[in-house]
């Protein structure tokens, strides 16, 4: 059978080469507040959704003002983790379908039990990370249980 929907084979590179940098990215932005200044821009209105609400200059006109670091650091994240999944293995048969359907599944199940747990035991502003974490974790699991199944596993049946 043929699989659909999976990007072709080489994006399984491409999807490391982007996804190991955003995430580096990403925990220096969470954890040290880390922006580039080059990724800064001005915009000559008030928009609701920015971090700094308003900021006004010497001639009392209102902009807004973003810093793009961490949306490069999770859009890089996401397609990168995206290409490592949903990547054609060089042989992709039945079972891979299999395993490849059961791992997005257990995932799935998995991620939203964690999340059950965490909205029980963890509030605040802490649990807000837990939200930023719960866009990436699907992704990680199923690639995490994936490749586990598929390369792992029968290394140790064989034993």
């Amino acid at each position: 059978m043929e699989p659909r929907f999976l990007f072709p084979h080489r994006f399984k590179l491409i999807g490391w080469i982007l996804a190991i940098p955003s995430i580096i990215l990403g925990l220096f932005v969470l954890f040290d507040d880390l922006h580039f200044d080059f990724l800064t821009f001005k915009i000559p209105f008030k928009y609701l959704f920015a971090d700094e609400f308003l900021s006004s200059n010497d001639k009392g006109n209102t902009f807004s003002v973003f810093n793009f670091t961490d949306e490069i650091a999770t859009i890089g994240t996401i397609v990168g983790l995206l290409f490592i999944a949903f990547s054609k293995l060089k042989l992709e048969d039945e079972y891979v379908s299999k395993i490849r359907l059961e791992s997005l599944q257990w995932a799935i199940y998995f991620n939203f039990v964690a999340l059950i747990l965490a909205t029980i035991f963890i509030h605040g502003m802490t649990y807000f990370n837990v939200v930023i974490y719960n866009i990436f974790t699907p992704l990680i699991f199923f690639i995490v249980r994936f490749y586990y199944i598929l390369l792992v596993k029968p290394r140790f049946d064989e034993k």
